[in-house]
């Protein structure tokens, strides 16, 4: 029954006891084929986003825009806001205890990329004001992106979840993402042209060179200035370390602290790379970014001690 469950609206709302959303902000457009979802997402204090269609729709398809939309602001915001409520109503096929029942299947089956990890903080990454630059057109490029991206988006929001897994092997992961992201760039851009990742093409450490020196200069400053080139080879060891037993490990490469602020700052520089190929200008979170990335470069000397250990 839940399967063939129709109806008009979906209320999501956002809070947590320990954090207060700024506002007031209010953004509404509508999207989809013939404009058949309309979206507010307002927020002060408590966030919601509420999604209406004229006509009853299965509710999975309600659900999969959300999905769509909880992604994007999470790429605004640097983490997921917890989500405490769906409400599935206005329908004209199934009664009320049916809506009830998918509410609480689609809380239960939330994937675990939805809690972010410790080390990503709403006030401290947050980017970009949602209201100032979500748009339909906005809106509609994400979701072919999304598509384009495929498993990639989810291994980056997995990274940066709050899972069993170790910080060195999420930051490991984050890394090896500057493969895929050539790609994406170059699909969408005039750039990277001639880069070809992959076993027998461009290495690794020459996909994050690119994408540094291209998209990173306000993330990686401190780095670029300071024995970059081991930098590059510390990070590419940090990948290669979860590959490999530990007598076949080479060079310098992450502790426990340096994972945490190398973690961080390829979320960045994947964000910047999103706003880069969705048209945002870069003018809208400068600012911000670059007073993120000093947050972060002056976080418990981590970076001055891992650039001081590096070999000159």
């Amino acid at each position: 029954m839940e399967q063939l469950a129709k109806c008009k609206s979906l209320t999501a709302t956002f809070k947590s006891d320990n954090l207060m959303l700024d506002g007031p902000h209010v953004v509404e457009f509508d999207t989809g084929e013939n404009n058949s979802f309309h979206i507010k997402i307002e927020q002060c204090g408590i966030r919601k986003i509420i999604l209406t269609s004229d006509e009853n729709v299965s509710v999975y398809d309600l659900h999969a825009v959300f999905s769509r939309v909880e992604r994007l602001l999470m790429i605004f915001d640097g983490v997921f806001i917890p989500l405490s409520s769906i409400e599935l109503s206005e329908s004209d096929t199934v009664e009320k205890d049916t809506l009830g029942l998918c509410n609480e299947n689609f809380m239960k089956g939330r994937l675990s990329y939805f809690l972010s990890a410790n080390f990503c903080n709403y006030s401290l990454d947050k980017l970009i004001e949602f209201d100032s630059i979500l748009t339909a057109e906005l809106f509609n490029k994400w979701q072919q992106l999304l598509d384009e991206l495929d498993v990639v988006h989810q291994m980056y929001l997995y990274s940066l979840s709050n899972s069993g897994i170790t910080v060195d092997v999420k930051c490991a992961f984050l890394v090896e993402l500057a493969e895929p992201l050539i790609e994406i760039v170059k699909n969408n851009t005039n750039f990277f042209t001639s880069l070809i990742p992959g076993s027998h093409g461009t290495t690794l450490k020459n996909c994050l060179d690119a994408l540094i020196t291209k998209y990173g200069v306000e993330i990686f400053r401190e780095e670029l200035l300071n024995n970059y080139e081991q930098v590059l080879s510390s990070m590419v060891h940090s990948r290669v370390k979860i590959m490999h037993i530990k007598r076949e490990q080479r060079g310098v490469y992450f502790d426990g602290k340096e994972s945490v602020l190398y973690a961080a700052k390829m979320s960045l520089l994947y964000r910047r790379i999103m706003f880069e190929v969705l048209g945002i200008d870069e003018e809208v979170y400068k600012e911000k970014l670059v007073n993120c990335v000093t947050k972060w470069n002056e976080w418990n000397d981590v970076l001055k001690n891992f650039l001081h250990r590096l070999p000159r």
